[in-house]
């Protein structure tokens, strides 16, 4: 098992690179670039949700909790300690009207298994990504 906690404050720029630094990380054991890149979109979804809403415009803290299974799967913690969703969780498509709302959506069309849950003060979304042998560099 391969564990590892990233951080970053909440603002756009700390936060794109914040989903790089995982990435990154995570190329030097996944070989699929379609894997890689659905972490990647996942990850700027998730980190993007934090600036826009945890917060409220005050900077804040932003953490990604990593766990690798090699060969098995990728699990996710995107985590803030800012305001979270509350009953407000929502993984349906918005609609083309709608300016936003489709993060969480994305999300859990990428991924395998995706939850929004609080824990004390933290605000959580994990996120499980499958990943075969095939896919992991040996």
């Amino acid at each position: 098992m391969i564990s590892r906690t990233f951080r970053a404050t909440s603002l756009p720029e700390q936060s794109r690179g914040l989903a790089k630094e995982v990435v990154g990380f995570l190329n030097e054991y996944i070989s699929d670039s379609n894997i890689l890149h659905d972490l990647d979109i996942m990850l700027t979804e998730a980190c993007a949700n934090v600036v826009r809403h945890a917060y409220g415009g005050v900077e804040g803290v932003l953490e990604v909790r990593l766990r690798v299974e090699p060969g098995v799967f990728v699990d996710l913690e995107i985590v803030d300690w800012g305001r979270g969703f509350g009953d407000g969780a929502r993984f349906e498509n918005p609609g083309p009207e709608s300016e936003g709302g489709r993060g969480l959506f994305i999300i859990s069309m990428l991924s395998d298994v995706v939850e929004v849950r609080t824990d004390g003060l933290e605000n959580i979304v994990a996120i499980r990504k499958q990943i075969g042998k095939n896919a992991w560099k040996s």
